[in-house]
């Protein structure tokens, strides 16, 4: 049974004890009012509790009750003790069990968290956190999610991702999601100062991290630069230029946007290794194009420098970056091309689509 099944089930059985309670006070409210005769329904509803919880309160308005009423009040003694007894005890269980469970699941997610390496940290869970989060995941990377907003951890948690709930621009908190082991960070925090902030803590703890910031004004680009951030997104400027595309390039736009139609295309990145198969042959050797479909249409070689659309005779060198273009897949299909030391980005591709 799930967590979330659990609790409802749990809730369920509560206010059902509950609802079984009360409707037994008010028969037994009834039946005095009924059998004692000259109670008001007040009077009658004060013997039921007096008697429920044993107080010992003198009967009202008379010395002793009547035959039928000394049984009808053993009667409610016990099923008010009975019900309000199971109420009580299903009431205390909930809340300590559910005390208990975020403990207990609390601890089991810092020891998930604790044994990461390599993973992403999202910072910020908002539309483009969230986006960018589940996009990672989709792909079969390891994500941790930092948000300070509760309601927005649990929207996390049920997308299926760790989390830490606390200011992300905290070094405490930031240790906590891993940041001295993960690979990239993420910051989409909702303001520009925050992301610069929180862009000098994270690289004050790993100077190695990769860090991709989101800014909202073009201004801040430069500052986000400047405290450590690895690359700067801006979606005023993508989306300026993606305008200026649909003026300038049409053509260009109308193939994208029938790529995100139909056509199963995406590009993919494969980083070759020390004994990669592929290092030291040519693109013409490998003939990508005719044997899975892929075209090659950058290099990045490991000192940084770029080769863009490179030509056939271009030698491949271990650690070499290929950028590829082709139908989906296409790193895996190279992978099983007898070349398995070739490194593919984990997960999918990038499929190209109008929303790029």
């Amino acid at each position: 049974m799930g967590l979330g099944v659990r609790e409802d089930f749990q809730r369920r059985r509560v206010i059902v004890a509950v609802g079984v309670f009360v409707v037994f006070l008010g028969v037994a409210s009834a039946g005095y009012y009924l059998i004692e005769g000259g109670y008001t329904w007040l009077e009658a509803f004060y013997m039921t509790v007096i008697t429920v919880a044993t107080v010992g309160y003198h009967v009202v308005k008379k010395d002793e009750l009547s035959d039928p009423g000394k049984l009808w009040t053993i009667f409610v003694i016990a099923g008010g003790l009975g019900s309000g007894g199971v109420a009580m005890s299903l009431i205390v269980a909930a809340v300590v069990e559910g005390r208990v469970r975020r403990i207990l699941g609390r601890r089991q997610l810092e020891r998930k968290i604790a044994a990461l390496t390599g993973h992403v940290i999202v910072c910020g869970y908002g539309r483009m956190g969230q986006k960018a989060a589940c996009e990672l995941h989709e792909a079969a990377r390891d994500v941790v999610v930092v948000e300070v907003n509760p309601d927005r951890t649990r929207q996390a948690e049920g997308d299926g991702m760790l989390y830490v709930l606390g200011d992300a621009q905290e070094e405490a908190v930031l240790s906590a999601a891993g940041v001295e082991r993960a690979q990239v960070l993420i910051a989409t925090l909702p303001d520009d100062a925050a992301n610069v902030f929180l862009t000098l803590s994270a690289r004050g703890l790993s100077p190695a991290l990769r860090i991709i910031a989101r800014a909202q004004e073009a201004a801040t680009q430069d500052k986000l630069l400047k405290a450590g951030a690895s690359r700067v997104v801006c979606p005023l400027s993508i989306g300026a230029n993606r305008i200026a595309d649909v003026v300038l390039r049409p053509a260009m736009v109308d193939f994208v946007e029938m790529a995100h139609k139909g056509l199963e295309l995406e590009m993919d990145q494969l980083t070759l290794s020390d004994d990669s198969a592929m290092a030291g042959r040519t693109l013409r050797e490998l003939a990508l194009p005719a044997r899975v479909g892929a075209m090659v249409v950058a290099v990045r070689r490991p000192d940084g420098q770029a080769v863009y659309n490179p030509g056939p005779d271009l030698a491949l060198a271990a650690g070499d970056t290929l950028v590829l273009i082709g139908k989906k897949g296409v790193a895996v299909a190279i992978q099983e091309l007898g070349c398995p030391q070739a490194e593919a980005g984990r997960g999918r591709g990038r499929r190209i689509n109008g929303g790029e």
